[in-house]
């Protein structure tokens, strides 16, 4: 059986960020790492990593799409999605995130504490619902889609596509996630799915919000504005109008997913 497991860093002028972030990645079958900015030293890079480097900046969406189909020509089935904000803190957070979609038959989760989204004021993981399985850790169910460390499953992949390459550093995440919940595949909107306790596994560099080398300046407003438009034009609504899913329905879908999607894979 392939239980190919591999994983894509995304770096962009972020050199001493990406060194603390790529030295604490596990051992994987496959590992790519996309540089969307200037090259880095030679030396930077792990020698089982293959680098992908860009000639000119093209956004985050683009790169992630280089590594997922690198991973996916490799003949990964478990795809990994890592931001060099993202510093890993226990070696089995990729078995633990397949445990848990093997449980709940979600098979593609998005880390949900990066940033003040899904947090209490006082920096605390503030979850909306946490689900309990019996073949799988708990999931949490998130209000915000936050995309910085993400898990799917090559066939959701294959089902829905790659990200939607016209928004540039914003709402390609959301736009994606949306995709897959239009799918059949996802939790709804305003419950995005995660691993209940991530935060044990997986942490983000110091100031990483400050530090971001997408800043929020006029062209990071007019790409936040101009992918607002393009998300409405695509799926209808704009990304903060969505209407919520009332909590029997969620559940009613969670439960359509495990029984339909749940099954032991590792």
């Amino acid at each position: 059986m392939n239980n190919k497991i591999g994983v894509g860093v995304i770096t962009c002028r972020a050199e001493n960020r990406f060194k603390e972030c790529i030295k604490q990645i596990p051992p994987v079958d496959e590992l790519v790492i996309v540089n969307d900015g200037p090259e880095y030293p030679p030396s930077i890079y792990p020698s089982n990593a293959e680098v992908i480097q860009h000639s000119k900046n093209k956004s985050v969406g683009i790169s992630k799409n280089d590594a997922l189909r690198y991973l996916i020509q490799k003949g990964c089935k478990h795809l990994f999605l890592v931001e060099d904000d993202m510093l890993i803190q226990h070696e089995k957070v990729f078995e633990h995130y397949i445990n848990a979609a093997e449980g709940s038959g979600i098979w593609h989760l998005n880390f949900g504490y990066h940033g003040p989204a899904n947090m209490t004021p006082d920096g605390h993981p503030h979850p909306r619902q946490i689900v309990e399985y019996e073949k799988g850790p708990a999931i949490a169910l998130n209000v915000h889609c936050v995309g910085s460390f993400t898990y799917f499953l090559t066939s959701v992949i294959k089902a829905v596509g790659y990200y939607d390459e016209h928004y540039v550093n914003a709402w390609e995440h959301v736009s994606h996630t949306m995709r897959i919940i239009d799918a059949g595949l996802h939790t709804p909107f305003w419950w995005f799915a995660d691993v209940a306790d991530s935060y044990n596994y997986i942490k983000e560099y110091a100031s990483s919000e400050v530090s971001s080398v997408i800043r929020k300046d006029e062209a990071w407003q007019k790409n936040m504005r101009e992918g607002m438009e393009f998300f409405k034009h695509k799926h209808k609504f704009y990304p903060t109008q969505i209407p919520d899913t009332p909590q029997p329905d969620v559940m009613n879908i969670l439960e359509t997913l495990e029984k339909n999607y749940s099954r032991k894979v590792l």
